[in-house]
């Protein structure tokens, strides 16, 4: 297996896979919050950034459900390491129990974040919303509005155990936290003032 790849590698798999300007701008948004969150806990920072920046990437594919799938196969295909495989395939919802996973057809894996850079880039994914940064419980009720109560929940508790990971609430992290200014690199062209094309 090869290294974990690093932004500007991120990036260009991206790019390269067919992923379309709003994927990858909803990626870097996910990468500031899960860097924020990151910060706060003893995890792998680089595990953490290309599973934020990688997690969406099966959307070059599919738009529905089994985007992590095809994600996953992506980066398997890629020779990435097992571990950012499954932050790409565990990233849904606030993870999925196997009967939950089956009965949505995915295959046979497991769905459900166990490690804290799972859980990290499964909430901060949770707390962006089309192009802005949202609390936990603006998050939740989302769940709820679409008949997701048991995830909405299943939210709610891993907000709950990072924010104790943390030391403090993961709402309180990024409260306020306003991508513009704040992504630089290569990040920095897709989350900016201008809609300039990098």
């Amino acid at each position: 297996m090869s290294a974990i790849p690093s932004e500007e590698e991120c990036i260009q798999i991206l790019k390269d896979e067919g992923c379309n300007r709003s994927i990858i701008k909803h990626c870097c948004m996910v990468l500031l919050i899960s860097v924020k969150i990151a910060e706060r806990c003893k995890v792998d920072m680089n595990l953490v950034k290309a599973g934020a920046l990688l997690h969406d990437v099966g959307r070059s594919r599919t738009q529905g459900i089994l985007h992590s799938v095809a994600g996953a196969d992506i980066a398997k295909s890629r020779g990435l390491p097992e571990e950012l495989v499954r932050i790409i395939r565990r990233h849904l919802g606030a993870g999925l129990t196997w009967d939950e996973a089956k009965a949505l057809g995915l295959p046979r894996a497991t769905y459900m974040p166990e490690t804290l850079e799972e859980k990290i880039v499964t909430h901060a994914d949770n707390l962006v919303g089309d192009t802005n940064v949202r609390t936990l419980e603006e998050s939740a009720r989302d769940f709820e509005d679409h008949g997701l109560a048991i995830a909405a929940e299943r939210m709610r508790v891993m907000h709950a155990e990072l924010s104790k990971a943390c030391g403090i609430d993961i709402d309180e992290i990024v409260a306020g936290l306003k991508p513009r200014g704040k992504i630089k690199g290569p990040c920095g062209a897709y989350v900016s003032r201008s809609d300039r094309r990098p």
